[in-house]
């Protein structure tokens, strides 16, 4: 091809290459009332309901160590380290 002085500087960073990638590229539509889309959302909301069981169940387990240390020192304190 053959170029004009004014076009030889006019692209430096290649954005003109981008924008007409850009342009030419073959997308499929976006449609937000597929049923690809329920299911999709429907996951995501299924997985992140499971991330809070799993943290809820997570922090019962923490309380329940925590506690149950507690009563041991407790324990051992009131009977002077002697076994029952």
């Amino acid at each position: 091809m053959f170029y004009s002085r004014e076009n030889q500087y006019y692209d430096l960073t290649g954005e003109d290459a981008y924008r007409s990638w850009l342009i030419s590229r073959n997308q499929a539509p976006i449609v937000h009332h597929s049923a690809d889309m329920h299911w999709k959302r429907l996951r995501v909301a299924a997985r992140h309901g499971l991330d809070h069981v799993r943290a809820a169940f997570a922090a019962l387990r923490v309380a329940l160590v925590a506690d149950k240390m507690r009563r041991a020192r407790h324990d051992l304190a009131r009977h002077g380290g002697r076994a029952r």
